[in-house]
């Protein structure tokens, strides 16, 4: 999956300079490209330096508010 299909399967949106520095030490990366968070699902553009560009995206259980588990998929550029 290429960046711009992910941009477009999870309605990601860019971020602004001060929002991207925070999400970046959160997720401790390098930056923070685009983000979609809605109720209980997240997704995240990150590109790491060792990594390269990624997509991680999370769900949190409606039922127990406990996240489902992190998953990080590699994108191509």
């Amino acid at each position: 999956m290429t960046v711009e299909q992910a941009v477009k399967k999870y309605k990601m949106e860019p971020l602004n300079v001060y929002t991207a520095k925070v999400k970046a030490q959160e997720l401790n990366v390098e930056e923070v490209l685009y983000m979609n968070v809605q109720k209980n699902k997240y997704a995240y553009i990150i590109r790491d330096g060792s990594r390269g560009t990624m997509l991680y995206k999370d769900e949190k259980s409606m039922y127990t508010k406990m996240y489902k588990g992190l998953q990080m998929i590699p994108l191509d550029p």
